[in-house]
């Protein structure tokens, strides 16, 4: 029974190396960055089986914050290019698989 323990969190470490946010290129400001980043990783733990609620948090909370036009794609196996009217982009993608397109 020990060795089931031990591969449980093998699998919760594989899983939170494999879950968080990489920016490969944003020319946002760091601290419009760092905001982002949190607000992601925020609604993601929050709304973890439920993409459409997660991705509808981040939407609203960044027209909110940064002005509207803001995009909000979440899923698995994809990249993807963010942009707004003013040309700030990012395009994360899911660790250790290389974005689509590129």
């Amino acid at each position: 029974m020990a060795g089931t323990g031990e591969g449980k969190k093998e699998e919760a470490d594989y899983k939170r190396l494999h879950s968080f946010p990489l920016i490969r290129h944003t020319d946002m400001p760091e601290e419009m960055r760092v905001e982002t980043m949190e607000l992601c990783v925020t609604a993601c733990e929050k709304f973890a089986t439920n993409n459409e609620s997660a991705a509808k948090m981040i939407k609203e909370s960044m027209d909110k914050k940064f002005g509207s036009s803001w995009h909000v794609v979440i899923g698995e196996g994809f990249g993807f290019e963010i942009r707004t009217a003013a040309e700030v982009s990012s395009s994360p993608t899911k660790r250790g698989e290389p974005p689509s397109g590129l």
